[in-house]
């Protein structure tokens, strides 16, 4: 199992099949103050990732972000552990999801 970085292009198109959802790690004030919207996404915060397993067992493909990796990573990392295959984390994270154009800009 490996662990891919995707952009936020690919987690755009991949967010289009009713399997795959997007799971931001971050807490709950965090996620409610810059919020990546659309379809498939939810907040679990990286310590209720174990708990929340059989929630995302539905699902074939899982993207983690956060605002800039670390802990989608450890997220991914997690679920690698418990057996889940296709596992993805938005490179930049929020961060570069949210901020994309004012980031190429510079």
């Amino acid at each position: 199992m490996q662990i891919k970085l995707i952009s936020k292009q690919e987690a755009q198109e991949m967010l289009k099949a009713r399997t795959t959802i997007m799971v931001d790690v971050r807490e709950p004030e965090e996620f409610e103050l810059y919020r990546v919207d659309g379809q498939n996404i939810v907040n679990i915060p990286l310590k209720s990732i174990a708990e929340r397993l059989n929630y995302l067992a539905g699902f074939s493909r899982i993207i983690c972000i956060c605002r800039t990796n670390r802990r989608s990573m450890e997220a991914a990392n997690t679920l690698a552990r418990y057996g889940i295959d296709e596992i993805y984390v938005v490179d930049e994270g929020v961060t570069g999801w949210l901020f994309e154009y004012e980031h190429n800009k510079l």
